[in-house]
């Protein structure tokens, strides 16, 4: 199925890699040392309903820089918690698990990525590859603590680039630093409206990665697993 393209991006959260064991419990088990006593599966509803309350990271648009990812990351989880009455020294607890998500330890490589050997089967045959992510600018240092970022040729995270998907000046930014024409690209992502969308408005092929049959009803083209691709 990609053995046609010059390049092929990738998607990262929900595509690549899943929050691990989920934001709940991380947010549980640090927020404990600040007086917070509530389940990890209610801070998870609650997230769940702030994300979708603010639209997501997407919502920044072309809007780009530390300090605008960084508050839209700070009201996002103030919210979270005030909800069920805030939490002691809540500045201090944000720095906290805003740094923890830089890490490995909160995240988990999806099983059929590395099994797949998909990122090394496609570099050895000399395509580009490169991320197109609606997320901040730590990706990179995410990426590559979980061994990812050593098989991309570009990592383009929105809020750096001041485009989050669909907009298509993040895909045009990609194949750019490709060298590819759009016909000759393809991206893979878990969201129809941002990830397959955003790559058809710029021109690009796109693959929907469906992995739990949450877009049964998605016509287009689709893979429950990376192995459908090698």
């Amino acid at each position: 199925m990609l053995k046609k393209y010059k390049a092929v991006f990738f998607d990262v959260g929900g595509t690549l890699i899943r929050v691990h064991p989920s934001v709940g419990e991380v947010y549980t088990k640090m927020a404990r040392g600040y007086g917070f006593s509530g389940s990890p599966e209610d801070v998870d509803r609650q997230f769940r309903l702030q994300w979708k309350i603010t639209g997501g990271i997407e919502s920044l648009g072309r809007q780009s820089g530390v300090e605008i990812e960084k508050k839209f990351w700070r009201d996002l989880v103030f919210h979270v918690f005030e909800h069920f009455g805030g939490l002691r020294d809540f500045e201090n607890y944000f720095e906290q698990v805003y740094e923890a998500f830089r890490n490995k330890d909160c995240w988990r490589v999806y099983d059929d990525v590395v099994d797949s050997g998909i990122l090394q089967t496609l570099k050895r045959r000399g395509v580009v590859l490169g991320v197109i992510s609606n997320w901040d600018s730590r990706l990179p240092d995410t990426l590559d603590a979980m061994g990812l970022a050593r098989h991309f040729d570009f990592i383009l995270a929105s809020t750096v680039v001041g485009s989050a998907k669909p907009d298509q000046k993040i895909f045009d930014e990609a194949l750019k630093l490709s060298g590819v024409d759009c016909g000759e690209a393809c991206h893979i992502g878990d969201e129809p409206d941002t990830d397959i969308i955003g790559a058809r408005q710029a021109g690009v092929d796109a693959i929907l990665i469906d992995r739990t049959g949450r877009h049964e009803d998605f016509a287009s083209a689709k893979v429950n697993s990376f192995f459908e691709l090698v």
